[in-house]
């Protein structure tokens, strides 16, 4: 009697098994993106400046941003955060299929009905300007900006690119010594709302806010330059 009792209750648990099985539904695994994913947005996939991967600056809401970015095919998790420090700035982040940090985009955090305004993606790539412009077109801004170090310890090479109307700001790739502006200046990008807010933050961390001076053209870094005080380097 005990055999058939104990028989019985594995036949129950197996069953259990089976039908609990049943009702978990596995985490959905996204295949990975073709090489050429970082250039998407070269070819307005899935949409143009300012609107990256789905989200548009200044429109799109940041509970909006998790739920269009979960369904990227090249964006893996999405999460919000208040940074303590900043209890006034929300950060949506993101990791890229495969698992990398992806980037962060900010939003004024008393609600994440508050629209995104800018979106820094760390893309694993960077962008030549002569494609950048074959793209756009011409940039509407541009600050090449000598500065001195403390001490007379030398001196540092910027330059930023900005396309206004278009609503995102270029960055140039860290090196040592004067950059070459040309064609072939590799930039990073970041991608802004078109209204003031997202201007200026935009440019908070760049020399356009105080030295940028329209574009001119395809010309080299020297024509541009300009020192810290606005005037044209010597």
């Amino acid at each position: 009697m005990s055999h058939t009792i104990s028989r019985g209750c594995a036949i129950l648990l197996i069953l259990a098994a089976i039908v609990l099985g049943a009702c978990v539904t596995p985490t959905p695994t996204k295949s990975p993106p073709p090489a050429d994913w970082p250039t998407r947005w070269l070819r307005g996939i899935p949409c143009s400046p300012p609107c990256w991967e789905g989200m548009i600056p200044g429109e799109t809401t940041a509970a909006e941003a998790v739920e269009i970015w979960r369904a990227s095919p090249v964006i893996d998790t999405v999460e919000i955060s208040i940074p303590r420090i900043m209890p006034d700035r929300g950060i949506v982040t993101w990791t890229w299929v495969g698992g990398k940090d992806g980037g962060e985009a900010i939003f004024h955090a008393q609600t994440t009905d508050n629209p995104i305004y800018i979106i820094h993606p760390y893309l694993p790539t960077s962008f030549k300007l002569g494609d950048i412009i074959q793209a756009y077109g011409e940039p509407s801004h541009v600050a090449a900006i000598v500065t001195s170090r403390p001490d007379d310890d030398g001196i540092d090479y910027s330059l930023s690119i900005l396309y206004r109307l278009q609503g995102f700001i270029l960055f140039e790739v860290l090196h040592e010594g004067k950059p070459i502006l040309n064609e072939d200046t590799p930039f990073h990008v970041s991608f802004f709302a078109l209204n003031d807010e997202g201007l200026r933050a935009a440019i908070k961390e760049t020399s356009i806010s105080r030295w940028g001076i329209p574009w001119q053209g395809m010309k080299d870094y020297d024509f541009y330059c300009r020192d810290e005080r606005g005037n044209p380097c010597p």
